[in-house]
């Protein structure tokens, strides 16, 4: 199977998977528009998506295509929790990008046992087994942070947050409804069969009650900001074990 991040950054392309996503990033807000919230600007803003935005071109220019789990905000993690000390944050800016991409080792030292999971884990994320297609396409913004009516809920495009609201009809479960305005539980599970999420519950028994969760200390209702060793490691455990019998069922990983 093509691999997009490969052909994407073509010759800046390597085996550092951390390189390869900040040069992906800033390469994709150098070709990025201004954005501007008319008709023409939101047209544009989609033209772009179709040719930068990685889960896109694993789907043709799909504009429903979404990234399953957040690169971005696990490396932020991980850097701000080995930084912490030196009391550094990271911000998805140029600044931040240049610096992680130019020597990742000053602020993520690869012999450490947390940057190693960060890297397998990142190795998977640039591949077709971290893409999905989703049924409605504003469920992309609504998976990270839920704005809609009076919730406002942070899910940072948590997997096991993402299945355990597909059946709630207040939050992600909109995108399911029936004739009689209820979650379908049928188009729930059709959803996940087709996207191949099933490794998410419990025995593979898709249901809310089967979600596993992201961490021992996590709640499925919320998404958990992880601030901790144990929480981080045991999240990228997961992580790596979802993408890896993921890729499995969608056809491996080969470079065609």
């Amino acid at each position: 199977m093509k691999n997009m991040m490969k052909s994407y950054l073509g010759d800046d392309y390597s085996s550092n998977h951390l390189r390869n996503f900040c040069l992906y990033w800033l390469k994709g807000m150098a070709l990025g528009p201004e954005w501007e919230d008319t008709v023409e600007g939101r047209a544009a803003f989609d033209e772009w998506r179709r040719k930068n935005d990685l889960d896109c071109l694993y789907f043709d220019g799909d504009l429903c295509a979404d990234t399953l789990m957040s690169a971005w905000t696990i490396i932020k993690w991980v850097a701000e929790y080995l930084n912490m000390e030196y009391g550094i944050k990271f911000s998805k800016c140029e600044k931040d990008l240049k610096l992680l991409a130019a020597d990742r080792d000053a602020y993520l030292p690869a012999k450490d046992d947390l940057v190693k999971l960060l890297d397998r884990f990142l190795e998977l994320a640039e591949r077709r087994c971290n893409y999905i297609l989703l049924p409605d396409r504003r469920m992309n913004n609504d998976r990270y942070e839920f704005r809609r009516s009076a919730k406002y809920i942070k899910f940072f495009d948590q997997v096991p947050a993402t299945l355990w609201h597909v059946f709630c009809k207040e939050t992600l479960g909109q995108y399911f409804l029936g004739d009689n305005g209820e979650v379908d539980e049928r188009k729930v599970e059709e959803w996940i069969r087709r996207e191949k999420l099933q490794m998410g519950f419990a025995n593979r028994v898709i249901s809310q009650e089967n979600v596993i969760p992201l961490t021992s200390t996590a709640r499925l209702y919320f998404g958990k900001r992880l601030k901790t060793r144990s929480d981080l490691e045991e999240a990228l455990r997961y992580m790596i074990c979802f993408l890896e019998q993921r890729e499995k069922e969608i056809g491996g990983d080969l470079d065609e």
